[in-house]
């Protein structure tokens, strides 16, 4: 008996371990390639030029899954890199502009994966920070922006300078590492390509040079009604630097659709390649001469577009597109996580499981986009003239708002101009639409908690237009403030309305839904404008109080108190 007994609990001690090593292995590894201000319609399954190679990066999406509506939402690599890593938007997890970093103390997909038994590896342009951080057994961080020669590497604490091209080291590395990392395990390769001025490999160095050049069709730049800021940004002059930089591009980008080739072989190798996510993205967009523009930082859809293309054949059939749903950079997370089998409850991410998104549970329709510049930093305020803004976007419209001293708006029927061409702010017939979409906005930012209290900083800019003044740029349309008391209110409030020129200014009270609630036309003489609007019939709640004079608008949030609280 006690032979049985002994017996018994061997294979008792065996099975619980067999049970243990099967939960282990069944857990998939995830491959996370990001690269650098990559274009959405670079490759073939987004309409990428057909002599374009890269059979690799295609197989991530032709194999899987390609998320065709998916942005970042922060089109500057610091920010739009942590909202990725915290699974939070830049003005929750600190990493408001590039000269600052997401609060250290926040969790990341390498720290909560590794304390849930994943080995972690990060090679590349992590960018945010330079020494090893938390969570990460490996570290291989490249400093610096755009080194692509000889390159500085913080290896595992120590600064190290290495010989050769900066994607060359990336490839060999990851290669390195995959070969070697246990399971199960989350490897992060961020690559410098295709951020500007690219040095591609040797072995790519032109041969693209031959092929046609991707000029986009509204080359020309915008003459009308767009912000005074665009043209002191960078910006082509001519095709011929454009056509250079994007063979550049390409040339760049081939070394990431080997470093995807190496990721298959190796996954295949190991026999691991269908247990394995692979992801694919970037951390934004760049503009690449639409209206003559070049850069990134601003929510124009070549900017914040990004691909999205996941291979993992438990989730995703091979050849799906995903069209229902807006994917944001804040979903990675908790994508990730779900297939690791985490519960992402704890961490009040604000994204969306891409997984979840794609099988219809839930479904998102709307998207915020922002960019932050802090008075309190004066090298970032002063360095880009582009202002804080924020964004809306949905499949149909888009609506920006520019933190600028004078109204600076942008509204864009998508639907019928996806090239962005004609900003209808001012348009009358879509007036009624426009006051919508603010409203949206506002409630966005309160649905995420976009309070930020130090973005205040606001830059001289407004539409063009406009007359250009021996020093400068000068604004001939009215610049106007407004300060409304009590605010909340109990019955009614006093708006004064400052508009700095005699005429008329039209007032009007909107409610949380963008319905119109109170309408009413007063004279402004020298400049000053006074109404008393009587909101006893309103509901408590809150409400947006708007004042038009000469195509220039200022809002305000005001909220009727609830006396039932």
């Amino acid at each position: 008996m006690r032979t049985n007994a002994i017996v018994f609990i061997i294979f008792s001690l065996l099975f619980f371990t067999a049970i243990q090593v099967y939960a282990q292995a069944a857990r998939p590894n995830i491959v996370l390639v990001i690269g650098d201000d990559m274009r959405n319609d670079t490759y073939g399954p987004t309409g990428g030029p057909a002599w374009f190679n890269c059979p690799n990066i295609n197989r991530v999406a032709d194999e899987g899954a390609n998320f065709a509506n998916y942005f970042c939402v922060y089109s500057l690599c610091i920010p739009s890199r942590s909202s990725i890593m915290t699974g939070l938007y830049p003005h929750s997890n600190g990493a408001y502009n590039n000269n600052s970093q997401y609060f250290s103390n926040l969790p990341t997909i390498a720290t909560i994966l590794h304390s849930a038994g994943y080995h972690t590896a990060l090679i590349g342009k992590y960018h945010v920070y330079i020494a090893p951080q938390p969570g990460w057994d490996y570290w291989f961080a490249k400093q610096g922006e755009t080194d692509y020669i000889n390159p500085k590497f913080n290896y595992n604490g120590v600064l190290e300078t290495l010989t050769g091209n900066t994607s060359t080291i990336i490839v060999d590395s990851s290669d390195r590492v995959l070969n070697d990392i246990d399971t199960p395990f989350l490897v992060c390769v961020e690559h410098q390509v295709a951020h500007k001025t690219i040095i591609p490999e040797p072995q790519y160095a032109g041969i693209y040079a031959n092929d046609p050049m991707p000029i986009p069709p509204n080359y020309p730049r915008y003459t009308t009604n767009f912000p005074s800021f665009l043209y002191d940004r960078g910006y082509y002059t001519d095709t011929a630097t454009l056509e250079n930089d994007y063979e550049q591009y390409f040339e760049g980008t081939a070394s990431i659709d080997r470093n995807l080739g190496d990721i298959f072989n190796i996954l295949t190798e190991r026999n691991i390649l269908d247990n394995t996510m692979i992801i694919f993205t970037s951390d934004n967009g760049s503009l690449y001469g639409e209206h003559q523009l070049a850069g990134k930082g601003v929510a124009y859809d070549p900017s914040i577009r990004q691909q999205m293309f996941i291979r993992y054949p438990k989730w995703f059939a091979a050849g799906t597109v995903i069209t229902s749903s807006l994917g944001i950079h804040t979903d990675i997370a908790p994508t990730i996580l779900e297939a690791a089998k985490i519960s992402a409850t704890p961490y009040h991410f604000q994204g969306i499981s891409l997984h979840k998104q794609a099988i219809g549970r839930t479904v998102r329709k709307i998207i915020m986009i922002e960019n932050i510049k802090l008075s309190s930093d004066n090298t970032d305020a002063d360095s880009t003239p582009t202002p804080s803004l924020r964004c809306v976007r949905d499949f149909n419209y888009k609506y920006i708002h520019y933190q600028c001293d004078q109204s600076t708006e942008e509204f864009f029927d998508l639907a019928n101009d996806p090239g962005e061409n004609n900003n209808l702010i001012k348009d009358p017939n879509y007036q009624a639409l426009i006051q919508q979409y603010r409203v949206k906005l506002d409630s966005m930012r309160t649905a995420l908690s976009d309070t930020l209290s130090i973005d205040t900083l606001q830059k001289f800019c407004f539409l063009s237009p406009t007359i250009k003044a021996a020093n400068g740029f000068h604004h001939g349309g009215h610049v106007f403030h407004m300060k409304v008391s009590p605010n909340p209110f109990d019955d009614g409030f006093n708006a004064d309305i400052d508009a700095d020129e005699s005429g008329t200014v039209l007032v009007q009270l909107y409610n949380n839904l963008g319905q119109l609630m109170m309408e009413e036309t007063v004279s402004a003489f020298d400049g000053v404008a006074n109404v008393n609007l009587n909101g006893k019939h309103l509901a408590p709640g809150v409400y947006y109080l708007r004042a038009t004079t000469d195509g220039d608008s200022k809002s305000i949030l005001v909220v009727k108190k609830d006396w039932a609280e």
